[in-house]
């Protein structure tokens, strides 16, 4: 079963990995869900990429903004709790 990432809260609840915090912010993470959505790009971040915090969206920083390495290459957003190393 793949675990995907990004889509909704549910997804988000059942994140098993850390949480990004204020204490990320200008650090480079790696991934470690099976596939995690990009908003605001269509790209996916498989496990193992990076992604590297710039900020936070909601009370709870359920969404990072930040730079997805790898195959997105690019800035968005993705839902926090699907990283190895926060």
């Amino acid at each position: 079963m793949a675990l995907v990432a990004g889509t909704g809260a549910a997804a988000h609840a059942a994140g098993p990995y850390p949480y990004a915090g204020s204490d990320d912010i200008g650090r480079r993470l790696t991934v470690c869900a099976t596939d995690l959505q990009v908003r605001d790009v269509v790209g996916v971040l498989r496990r193992g990429d990076t992604f590297t915090v710039k900020g936070f969206d909601g009370a709870y920083k359920e969404w990072v903004y930040g730079f997805a390495y790898g195959r997105v290459n690019a800035h968005g957003w993705v839902q926090n709790g699907w990283f190895c190393n926060a």
